[in-house]
């Protein structure tokens, strides 16, 4: 017990507070058959008014503190970086059809074209990102539009439930075919 209170009494950690061997022990005997996902507040707030740490837990929390440090400069600086070799293309997509990451993954949009495989009439054309126009125009018969109508706009990420979707709102629907090339990236 003396170690306890001699810990305490050098550190000026706020989280650590000298117990009694009996605040200790009850502390102990309430938490030490659950695991952390079963333990509630109020169960520690019942056996005491803090959580002390003993001198055998103290090293043990903090390399627990250095990993997760550790963890984080390693991986949150990669947050929407593409992923090596992931890249791919989508190259059929027809009317009212869309392109939509899987769950849990983002996709970085790269380019797009647009083909009016029609040789008659021209089309118009919609791109939308879940309920959001991002283009509509016309795309000529025979003809195709591509990434040079979206100014600034390259590339962006898509994520589950924000698709990119084309619709022909004018014109022969079948006549339109679009191409999506993209990578698959780190979550943001």
């Amino acid at each position: 017990m003396n170690a306890i209170w001699q810990y305490a009494a050098l550190s000026n950690h706020q989280a650590i507070e000298a117990f009694t061997m009996a605040e200790y022990n009850r502390v102990r005997d309430n938490l030490k058959t659950l695991t952390a996902s079963n333990v509630l507040a109020s169960q520690i707030t019942s056996a005491s008014k803090a959580i002390a740490l003993s001198l055998e837990a103290i090293p043990d929390q903090l390399s627990a503190n250095n990993i997760v440090e550790f963890f984080r400069s390693v991986h949150a600086p990669i947050y929407g970086n593409t992923i090596p070799d992931s890249g791919a293309s989508s190259l059929t997509i027809v009317n009212d059809e869309s392109l939509e990451p899987e769950t849990n993954e983002c996709y970085q949009v790269l380019a797009v074209e647009i083909r009016n495989i029609g040789l008659l009439t021209a089309i118009e054309v919609s791109v939308t990102i879940g309920d959001v126009e991002l283009w509509g125009g016309a795309v000529p018969a025979g003809g195709y539009v591509s990434t040079m109508v979206f100014p600034g706009v390259f590339p962006f990420i898509l994520s589950k439930g924000n698709p990119l979707k084309f619709s022909v709102v004018a014109g022969v629907a079948p006549d339109m075919v679009a191409k999506v090339a993209y990578n698959k990236t780190v979550q943001n």
